[in-house]
């Protein structure tokens, strides 16, 4: 943290690794009811689809980040990123950035989510046509799985 004497992490204090702690304990409270909540078609569906791009987001968080500090960096020192924690408002400053960050990231996934999708696997007579059909072996991996 800019400002901070000493660093949570290099080596982890008592804090940080009750901090770890306290959100593993956490998970295991609502394992439970976010289980049940799955369960619902509605909630597991909208899973599903954020599934379908965790890669994407993981890959390139940083990258939108970085981007947007970069380019503010521009105009100056950016309050809320490159400032210290003094006050409640560097809260507010901090949280102000989120929408920045999620743009950028919104636009590198629109460009990478495409990456994620297996690629439909040609014919090998040459016929075009998209998938070809084959019968499911249960020895073998799914064909998204097969590198070519």
């Amino acid at each position: 943290m800019n400002g901070a004497a000493i660093s949570n992490l290099n080596p982890p204090t008592l804090a940080a690794v009750t901090f770890g702690v306290a959100q593993a304990g956490l998970a295991l409270l609502l394992r439970g009811p976010l289980t049940r909540w799955t369960r619902r078609p509605l909630a597991w569906a909208a899973i599903a689809v954020a599934n379908l791009s965790a890669m994407t987001l993981f890959l390139w968080h940083q990258t939108a980040f970085i981007t947007v500090t970069m380019l503010g960096s521009l105009f100056g020192r950016l309050p809320g990123l490159q400032t210290a924690p003094s006050s409640l408002a560097w809260i507010a400053e901090r949280l102000a950035w989120l929408p920045a960050f999620a743009i950028v990231l919104g636009l590198l996934w629109v460009g990478f989510r495409r990456a994620e999708q297996p690629r439909p696997r040609r014919d090998p007579s040459g016929r075009s046509g998209g998938r070809v059909d084959r019968p499911r072996d249960s020895t073998r991996r799914p064909a998204h799985y097969v590198s070519q």
